[in-house]
């Protein structure tokens, strides 16, 4: 390999881990996060570290509540210039004047066009202009990509090289404990509720097998209906909405000892049995490692690596039991 070669190989490994630090660093500004680590969602997150270095306009697409409007505050923040317009049809249709008075309160910020593939051909030619105005960035949202043979073709030209495809929540399923985790949180600090410690298995275990139409967003809702309701210690099936309740929890086959006709992902299967009943050893002997080692017939190195592994924490406000002097010692190596 020449020496060109590895230098532009390595300028192509490095850049993007700037360009990602500067998103992070833009979601901290926001008081926010991407959650999940997976493979799709980091995708997203570089996308958006390459985009911010140009004012090239940018279209987020992705199925309701996959998070098109986040992100596009994302994408905004990491260049932090100017205000953030949002133009929406929700309260009203959006005609010309609609349009000049976002465009005017938008210049030199971000102007973010919810659902562009909407927008006559009319307001199409005046964002067009918009675009080529270059004192204004434009960021549009949309549930399907462009199609030039049914979409203005010059507002189609705008987004060739960077749209953005943001992952459904089934696309993310590594990432759903985590999500779970971050709303839970997210909720109790909003409401108070300094009495809930967390999900139960049983109740996680329905929201991680259940199909949300609206994605992201429905997780979130549930989880916030379900806090409501929660009487505690817990949030447990009985406080999740009704259609989740009717869901049927990935893997119950393989503990009821019954294979599904169309076969199922053993290690998958199997992971999550093990999850649940490590997160059941842990609530129940308020994560005492100690304690939830001996539940589970292990060693405690073997309990701690395998929490690691999962990325598996205790939920807000989690709480050690009352303990007695005979117990000090193991809380006390619980603290490492």
């Amino acid at each position: 390999m020449s020496t060109a070669t590895q230098q532009d190989q390595h300028i192509h490994e490095t850049q993007p881990s700037s360009q990602t630090r500067a998103v992070r660093q833009a979601l901290v500004s926001m008081g926010s996060r991407v959650v999940g680590q997976g493979a799709a969602i980091e995708e997203v997150v570089r996308n958006i570290g390459v985009l911010s270095t140009s004012r090239t306009p940018v279209l987020f697409v992705g199925e309701p509540g996959a998070g098109k409007r986040f992100f596009a505050r994302v994408l905004h923040e990491t260049t932090a210039q100017g205000p953030l317009v949002l133009l929406s049809d929700e309260a009203a249709p959006i005609d010309a004047a609609a349009l000049r008075t976002a465009t005017e309160s938008a210049r030199g910020g971000t102007l973010v066009v919810v659902d562009i593939d909407r927008l006559t051909p009319e307001l199409a030619d005046e964002l067009v202009a918009l675009a080529s105005r270059g004192d204004t960035r434009l960021v549009a949202t949309s549930t399907m990509a462009l199609d030039p043979s049914c979409c203005h073709a010059a507002l189609c030209a705008l987004f060739t090289t960077s749209t953005v495809k943001l992952p459904s929540l089934h696309e993310r399923a590594e990432d759903v404990p985590q999500l779970i985790q971050h709303f839970f949180e997210l909720h109790a600090t909003r409401s108070r509720r300094t009495d809930l410690r967390g999900l139960s298995p049983e109740a996680t275990a329905l929201l991680e097998g259940h199909t949300f139409a609206d994605h992201v967003r429905g997780l979130d809702r549930a989880i916030d209906q379900a806090m409501a309701f929660a009487e505690g210690p817990y949030v447990t099936v009985s406080d999740l909405p009704e259609e989740i309740r009717g869901s049927k929890p990935l893997g119950s086959s393989l503990l009821l000892g019954a294979l599904p006709v169309n076969g199922l992902d053993l290690r998958a299967a199997v992971e999550e049995f093990e999850t649940r009943m490590i997160l059941q050893a842990l609530e129940r002997t308020g994560w005492n490692k100690n304690r939830a080692s001996r539940l589970l017939g292990l060693n405690r190195t073997t309990l701690v690596e395998m929490i690691k592994r999962k990325r598996l924490a205790p939920p807000l406000g989690a709480r050690k039991p009352t303990t007695t002097k005979a117990d000090a010692h193991e809380v006390l190596a619980d603290a490492e």
